[in-house]
């Protein structure tokens, strides 16, 4: 991906969004960590899931990019094991497009709409081995809580869970 100089732009998903957001966690995480497919398909879960119960209302999925080319992604979902809690899923940023500030930019998108929408709180999950995304959590506000069941647990890492009160 070449970048230029043009803007960043912020939108809400839209169809074919989701199946290259699986696509692409899928091959950078098999190239960066050595995850399997299994690790895929959890993600394929968690996508499939956001458009199944998709409540425009309180949720949203952000999609970056630059010149119509993905740089980028983030979703915001109700949690569905706290009272009024917001859940981060699916933060992802491309190789190239790293120490842009887009990972930040795409957290405070979901900080500022679980404010907006009234959330007590918001949580997420990430794996230990992802260390620009836990100190990016940090950076933003979130707490480490504890590990946690992940289910699929890569065998370089163990699932963490970070929460954030508004």
């Amino acid at each position: 991906m070449t970048l230029s100089a043009s803007p960043i732009v912020y939108r809400t998903h839209r169809p074919g969004d989701m199946g290259y957001i699986i696509y692409r966690h899928g091959l950078i995480y098999a190239e960066e960590y050595k995850w399997d497919e299994h690790f895929e398909a959890m993600v394929a879960n968690i996508a499939a899931g956001f458009i199944q119960n998709y409540d425009p209302a309180l949720e949203r999925c952000w999609i970056a990019e630059r010149d119509g080319a993905f740089m980028g992604c983030i979703c915001i979902v109700k949690d569905t094991k706290r009272d009024n809690a917001a859940r981060i899923r699916m933060l992802f940023v491309e190789p190239a497009a790293r120490g842009l500030g887009l990972g930040k930019k795409l957290v405070q998108l979901c900080l500022d709409f679980a404010r907006e929408k009234g959330y007590a709180e918001i949580v997420l999950s990430t794996q230990s081995i992802l260390v620009p995304a836990r100190t990016l959590y940090q950076k933003a506000g979130f707490t480490f809580v504890g590990e946690e069941d992940g289910g699929y647990m890569p065998w370089n890492s163990k699932a963490e869970c970070w929460e954030m009160k508004l």
